[in-house]
């Protein structure tokens, strides 16, 4: 805490040196990465705040941190409210959204504002500027260089590694080919590919460089029928594939300058949401014609798994499986001998147990919290002081990448000691709410027409209904899941932008939860894919680990839902 303040106090020093009314501090990279190391995260350097989303405002005398519902709790704990403002966003609110809209009202006319280019997102920017309308004089100062981290030496990483086609089921060359007949139909003479995801799906390469992912930090350029990949050329071992082009990243800038110069650029397509304004500044010259796309088309075909890709991620979720099932035998077995296991203790066997499955690296640090810590949606600090407890609640949320660099998610809350202390009514209502929202969504009958907000709806309908009082289902109902693990489209939420169509292929989670601070939590969690079936799209549950039969409360069920529960126990794992 004394720490953050220090910072504090220097960044402000700072601003009065800039001559900055307020200025803008990002949780992200320069490739606008979900999970950022630590000591690369400018957010958590000011605010001690480790959670993965939520940006900071900084004024001369306030300092104000926005987070979603997943990080209220959390948010709370790790800061200090002497010196962050926490403004906790209501579900369904962008943080981003609600942070401008403060940062439009503290305004003033002729007010100077200072952000970090490489950090912003020209959506994120966009969206800036349409919030300060109506303000006169106002300036906004794009800086290239973050002013809360100093420059760090880069540490060699190991090779990419190439993913063969009896996984990923085409080859960089096919997936070139289609983007090019869509560049083609599109008069699309040069694509500009910034997320990390999007080149590693395209190339088949992956990578352990970027915290809790499978994709490696570069840039893309589609033009003409060639792909040019900017990365470290050091970490590359592997044969390239026809029509890809490597180059450093560090010759990226030039490149667009020579481009410029020949001027035979017609049009350049990027994607906002995913295009640092910093780059964006590079390439606006660069064409007449330069177009913001509404949705990525790389994000799209990223998004429809093929047959060999949907049946490599059902060995992935097997052995996901087997480590929740494994885990949780393994606590129930340490209790009953009396040895006692700190959520810490927990959290380390269960990443422990994913590498003897074969893991190559987690898709986010496993949530291993018990008792009143299930309250904490994103609960990834494990005490080694709080010992789980028999009768308590654990609320198991792990995933992990194995050699083929395709995430895994998925969540189980169960009754630690099993038999040795019955669950109360109260445990066994909020589990049974939140179990009867998941066998609603993952037996939801969809047609071409079902969106992601028409599932949230659907689970959330459920779950509302049934919840006990003073209980919240505070974050959305699930994600997309693949190469990240927390993928783009499909979304499954409350919001807008929840409303892509469920496409046979896609692979997302269904994740209801309800948790009262004080108290704890409930998290039940299947990933699931769409699939084409008889002419008709139903959805198929990848998951198949166990529910907790201990906090299950029958009278709660319907018939239908006795029937599913039976019909999901007669496939599960364990």
């Amino acid at each position: 805490m004394l720490e953050t303040k220090k910072i504090l106090d220097l960044f402000r020093s700072f601003l009065v040196k800039e001559n900055l009314d307020l200025f803008i501090i990002n949780s992200t990279d320069e490739y606008l990465s979900e999970y950022v190391c630590p000591q690369n995260n400018a957010r958590f350097l000011l605010t001690g705040f480790s959670g993965s989303a939520g940006d900071i405002l900084v004024t001369h005398d306030k300092a104000m941190l926005f987070v979603d519902g997943r990080y209220h709790i959390q948010a709370e704990t790790e800061t200090d409210p002497e010196v962050i403002t926490l403004i906790k966003v209501d579900l369904g609110k962008s943080p981003q959204k609600v942070l401008f809209e403060k940062l439009a009202e503290l305004a003033t006319n002729g007010s100077t504002i200072g952000i970090v280019s490489p950090k912003t997102s020209c959506a994120g920017f966009k969206e800036l500027l349409k919030n300060l309308e109506g303000k006169q004089d106002i300036k906004i100062l794009e800086y290239e260089h973050d002013p809360i981290i100093q420059a760090k030496p880069s540490t060699p990483e190991e090779s990419l590694r190439y993913i063969p086609e009896e996984i990923t089921g085409t080859t960089p060359g096919q997936k070139l080919e289609i983007i090019n007949n869509y560049k083609k139909e599109n008069n699309i003479d040069l694509m500009l590919i910034t997320d990390p995801a999007e080149i590693a799906y395209l190339t088949n390469l992956r990578g352990r460089e970027i915290p809790y992912s499978s994709a490696f930090k570069a840039k893309a350029i589609i033009f003409r029928n060639k792909a040019y990949v900017f990365t470290d050329l050091a970490r590359l071992h592997t044969k390239t594939p026809d029509n890809f082009v490597f180059m450093p990243e560090s010759e990226f800038n030039a490149f667009i300058k020579g481009l410029s110069k020949e001027n035979n650029v017609s049009s350049v397509y990027y994607h906002p949401g995913s295009t640092t304004l910093s780059v964006f500044r590079k390439i606006e010259n660069l064409a007449e014609k330069v177009v913001e796309i509404k949705e990525s088309y790389i994000s799209e075909l990223k998004s429809i798994k093929n047959e060999q890709e949907l049946q490599y991620l059902s060995q992935c979720y097997l052995k996901t499986d087997i480590v929740v099932n494994r885990i949780t035998c393994w606590l129930n077995q340490n209790l009953e001998r009396g040895i006692r296991v700190s959520e810490k203790d927990f959290s380390d066997r269960v990443k422990s147990l994913f590498e003897e499955e074969g893991s190559v690296g987690l898709s986010f640090e496993p949530i291993t919290a018990s008792g009143q810590n299930t309250a904490i949606i994103h609960y990834s600090k494990p005490s080694a002081e709080k010992f789980i407890e028999k009768g308590g609640l654990v609320l198991l949320d792990c995933g992990a990448y194995f050699e083929g660099g395709y995430a895994t998610d998925q969540t189980r809350t169960f009754l630690a000691g099993e038999h040795d202390i019955p669950a109360t009514c109260l445990q066994k209502n909020v589990y049974t709410a939140v179990l009867k929202g998941l066998l609603a969504g993952i037996n939801l009958e969809i047609t071409e027409e079902t969106t992601g907000y028409d599932l949230d709806f659907a689970v959330r309908e459920v779950v509302d209904a049934n919840k006990p009082e003073g209980f919240a289902f505070s974050h959305a109902t699930g994600h997309g899941v693949g190469i990240p693990v927390h993928e783009s489209p499909p979304r499954i939420g409350p919001s807008e932008s929840s409303g892509t169509p469920l496409k046979p292929g896609m692979v997302f989670t269904v994740e209801p939860g309800l948790y009262r601070e004080g108290w704890g939590g409930v998290r039940i969690e299947n990933t699931v894919m769409a699939v084409n079936e008889g002419g008709k799209v139903k959805i198929k549950t990848l998951t198949r680990a166990p529910f907790d039969e201990n906090l299950i409360n029958p009278n709660m069920l319907t018939e239908q839902e006795k029937t599913r529960l039976e019909e999901y126990n007669g496939c599960k794992i364990g």
